[in-house]
């Protein structure tokens, strides 16, 4: 499924790394967390390994990997039904690594990053925005929005999100830039501490499914664009295997039998 997207350069010497054994290895740090001059010697040397890494988050394989896993995600589990809403939402997630866009977010006392991410019905990512933590969600939604830009989104007619993002410039931002309402879904009155809210509850699933990549724990890049990969190589291996399940994988085994 992933390798008819990786770019072949017909210049220079014949490529002699398998490129399994690359994504294995890419896929090894963003489930273990580990550095990367701890990757193990089964995998291809760290400095190849980087290479195509780096590669791929500049030049959009990463991007072509993962809309074309989920256009065979979204046909597989809901064919002919097209979007028409999705979800946006944040996570202030502490960093280690410093680098560049820190912030605080007093509200969740965390020093680092936030990510931004918009999905559909499904939990599916549409877009991500990684910002400092300190940046307010309605004023990194125009940009974060602006990302949806040429995602299967034409038929959405409305987004949901938290009160975070009730902001009268954002409301007018939507009216002029987009087709569809943002509608903002509220706690009850007086509620305290977690409260499962109805519709939003499916991005919130979507970052407890990153949660599962010990890498993404904290924010453990220098870079943002480096943090955006990442979340998108989580969706990646995630849909991967929705598409091609493991019949040992207890997971795949208790779905079947619900």
């Amino acid at each position: 499924m992933i390798e008819p997207h990786i770019p072949v350069y017909p210049e220079g010497r014949p490529r002699k790394t398998d490129m399994r054994d690359v994504v294995n290895a890419i896929l090894y740090l963003l489930r273990s967390g580990c550095q990367w001059r701890l990757l193990p010697k089964d995998f291809p040397p760290k400095s190849t390994v980087w290479k195509y890494f780096d590669q791929w988050r500049q030049n959009g394989t990463l991007d072509t990997i993962h809309d074309q896993l989920r256009r065979q995600v979204r046909a597989s589990e809901k064919p002919y039904h097209p979007r028409t809403t999705a979800s946006v939402d944040s996570q202030s997630v502490d960093t280690t690594s410093g680098g560049e866009q820190r912030g605080r977010d007093n509200a969740k006392n965390v020093d680092g990053r936030k990510r931004h991410i918009v999905t559909d019905s499904m939990g599916l990512l549409l877009a991500v925005l990684v910002t400092a933590a300190n940046v307010d969600d309605a004023a990194a939604a125009p940009e974060l929005f602006g990302r949806l830009e040429g995602q299967p989104v034409s038929q959405v007619r409305k987004m949901y999100a938290d009160q975070k993002h009730h902001n009268w410039s954002l409301y007018q931002w939507t009216e002029e830039n987009v087709d569809w309402k943002l509608d903002i879904v509220r706690r009850p009155e007086g509620a305290k501490g977690f409260v499962l809210l109805p519709i939003r509850w499916t991005v919130e699933r979507t970052f407890a499914w990153l949660g599962r990549c010990r890498r993404l724990s904290l924010d453990r890049e220098k870079s943002v664009r480096s943090s955006e990969a990442y979340v998108k190589l989580a969706m990646i291996h995630l849909m991967a295997r929705r598409l091609r399940p493991s019949y040992a994988d207890p997971a795949f085994q208790y779905h079947n039998a619900a």
